[in-house]
Parts: C-alpha cells; structure tokens; sequence
C-alpha cells in the first residue's frame, strides 16, 4: 500500500474515551488499544455506547505516542467511538510512532471500506490503516464469530503484509473472548462477549456502586 505523504494539522488532539496499553484481543499479538470517542452511527445493540455518550478525556499526539512507544506492544489496535472522524489527528499519532519503531495499525470502523474511499477527509487514516474492519453493527446480523460484531461487517488486509497474522487471528474460529478489568473505582468490559460473559457482567453492574464501561 502506497503512503502519500500529509501535511500535519496545527492542533493535533485526541478525544479519547478509554486505553488499554496490554491486550491479547482485537488483533493478533500484543495490542496497545484506543477507544475514540464520539460516533456518527447509532447502531441497535452496541456495547460502545459510552464512547458517544460518556466521558472522555483529550490528549495530545505526542503524549499518546510516547506512551504506545514505551508500551512496546506489537501493534495498535483504534476503535471506538468512529476512528475516522478524528483521522487528521489519528494520522499524526501514527506517523509519530513509526518514526520511533515498526507497529501494525488495525482500525475498527462502522464505515465501509467503499463509503471510506469516497471521501477525501478519511483518506489521511486510510492511507496508514494495515487492517480494516468495516461496517455498521447489525444486531440481527450478530453471528458470533470471534472479535468481529456481526457478519456483514468484512476484515479487509489492506497492507498484504499483515494478511497471514490477521488470517491466523480472524478466521481459526473458536469462541468469542472478552476481559474485564477492574481499578478501585471502575470495571471496563473490553472485546467481543460471549453471552456467557454479558451475563457476569450484568451482574458486576447490579452488584457493584462503581462506574462501569462497556468498550
């Protein structure tokens, strides 16, 4: 995949809704994961309300790239919330670290690959994005496949380099995987849960006085 080369915006911040720098899921090897926040889509169904409706906090590239450098993590994984619509900046964090070390990019979008390449404003991110999984969530759709939402939304390996690990991850199959993670004050859900794994964690809810998200 050819980069064309991108003239950085003056104000590079990011909305950010949650991170977490270590993770085996929403990609192969260990992930560094971004949450943006704010979404254009109201998909029925999905989990990642928060990142419409919750709070968030803004940084800026250089503090968020240190911090994906010094976690050492094998690639970073962006969801959301809708990614592109901060594609200016998201571009900009990215540059930044590939000028420290290698990293794999995999991108989360409600958006279609088709509905990304028609518009100029997207292709900033696009034009980095190694992995892409595309499309809306459709709750009548929800197939159960691992890591993936429902089965018209489509992994597209947009840098052929990172085809056999995505290959690998994506299509072995096996069951759906999630963690939660506590602090003294909050429980984060992160993946994609099984209903097994949503039922403990409305039960955490019920029985818990902290704050809870679902990412």
């Amino acid at each position: 995949m050819t980069v064309k080369a991108y003239e950085k915006p003056d104000a590079p911040e990011l909305r950010i809704s949650h991170m977490e720098p270590h993770t085996g899921l929403l990609g192969p090897g260990d992930r560094f994961v971004i949450w943006v926040h704010g979404c254009c889509f109201d998909c029925p169904g999905c989990l990642a309300h928060n990142t419409r409706f919750g709070a968030y906090e803004t940084f800026d590239t250089d503090t968020l790239c240190e911090r994906i450098v010094e976690s050492r993590c094998d690639g970073l994984t962006l969801s959301g919330g809708e990614p592109f619509l901060q594609a200016a900046a998201l571009r900009q964090l990215i540059d930044a670290v590939r000028d420290r070390r290698k990293m794999d990019v995999i991108v989360y979008s409600g958006f279609t690959l088709a509905e990304l390449s028609a518009e100029d404003r997207f292709a900033p991110l696009l034009e980095v994005t190694d992995i892409l999984i595309d499309g809306r969530y459709v709750r009548e759709l929800d197939d159960g496949r691992p890591y993936i939402g429902s089965s018209n939304q489509v992994v597209h390996y947009l840098n052929p380099d990172c085809r056999p690990a995505g290959e690998a991850y994506y299509t072995t199959g096996g069951h759906r995987r999630a963690e939660i993670h506590f602090t003294p004050t909050q429980a984060v859900l992160i993946g994609v849960p099984s209903p097994a794994t949503l039922a403990v964690w409305q039960q955490i809810k019920q029985k818990s006085e902290g704050t809870h998200h679902d990412f």
